[in-house]
This record gives structure tokens, sequence and C-alpha cells, in this order.
């Protein structure tokens, strides 16, 4: 495994893109719903073709089999790193949310206030 692969030399990207967000839906907690999902869908289409791959190269070799790997136990850094992907993964697929919370801080107090009245009060309209 290469460094680059475990984060050692990783380039860090901004996470947050400028301007306004496209909107899609007339609701935009929908828009942001499509979003995560499209998120996650990228992460499990890449994960799927990378286990694909894995599967293929290892059939082809005789390295292991299917068995093999439902009877094979991890190690505590094993687990302790595939924990590590699992909190990346859902921080990516709530970025959307975490961005949206991270507006609403932003905001002067008087706009918040607004925010929860009408949080507070939408049955009413």
């Amino acid at each position: 495994m290469s460094d680059a692969d475990t984060g050692a030399n990783a380039i860090k990207l901004r996470r947050k893109a400028k301007g306004k967000r496209p909107s899609y839906f007339s609701d935009p907690d929908v828009d942001r719903l499509l979003s995560m999902i499209m998120a996650l869908t990228g992460e499990l289409s890449v994960t799927r073709d990378r286990l694909d791959t894995l599967e293929r190269v290892a059939a082809s070799k005789g390295l292991f089999s299917s068995d093999d790997i439902e009877s094979f136990a991890l190690n505590q850094e094993a687990l302790d790193a595939r924990a590590q992907r699992h909190e990346t993964l859902f921080r990516e697929v709530n970025r959307v949310i975490a961005s949206a919370l991270e507006d609403l801080e932003a905001a002067p107090s008087e706009e918040y206030g607004a925010v929860v009245d009408l949080v507070e009060n939408d049955d009413a309209v």
C-alpha cells in the first residue's frame, strides 16, 4: 500500500464550494438529500469496482476462495482502520447538512431567530 493510499501524503481539498448551490427541487431538503445520496452512490460505486477487481485478480491467480474471505478474522489494527474509513464516509455523506449548519451558525442572531420561528410554526404555513 502506498503513502497516498494511507493518507500520509494526502492532499487536502476544500470541501465547500464557493457560490450558491444549484437547486433542482422546490424543497431545499430534497436537494440536500439528493446530494447525500449521490455522494454515497459514488463511494459505493468505487468500492464495488475495487472489490470486483480484487476478486478477479485473486481468482485468476488462485490466491484465495470466497470461503477464505468469509472466515477471515480481522486484527485490532484493521478494525481501527475500518472504523476510521467509516467515520470519513459518514462525514462525507453528511457534508451537505454540516455545511448548512455552518452557514446557520455564521448567520446573524436575528436571522437565526427567524429560522427557529419558521421551523416552530411550520404547520401554520
